[in-house]
C-alpha cells in the first residue's frame, strides 16, 4: 500500500486537484452538457438545440441527431490540461 498511489508530486497533486475543480465548476455552470457544441439554454435550463425534452446526456442514448459534439470553445479554455 502506498500513500501516493499516483505517483504525483506535491505540487503536480496541488494542480491535478485545482484542474478538477476547475472542472466540476464548468460542469456545474453550463450543466451535464458542458463539453457539447449543440447545447442550448431554455430559461436557464441546457438542453439540445432545437430539442427540449433532451436534457442531461441523453443524447448518447437515444439514437436521434444531434448527437454529442466537442465544443472548440470548451477544449481551447481547458487546452492546456492536456
Amino acid at each position: 500500500m502506498t500513500l501516493n498511489p499516483t505517483n504525483l508530486s506535491r505540487p503536480e497533486a496541488y494542480y491535478e486537484k485545482l484542474l478538477r475543480k476547475r472542472y466540476a465548476a464548468a460542469v456545474r455552470k453550463r450543466g451535464l452538457c458542458a463539453f457539447c457544441g449543440c447545447r442550448d439554454r431554455t430559461l436557464g435550463i441546457v438542453h439540445c438545440k432545437g430539442n427540449e425534452s433532451r436534457q442531461m446526456g441523453m443524447c448518447q442514448d437515444d439514437g436521434r441527431l444531434p448527437q454529442f459534439r466537442l465544443d472548440d470553445e470548451t477544449l481551447e479554455e481547458f487546452r492546456h490540461a492536456a
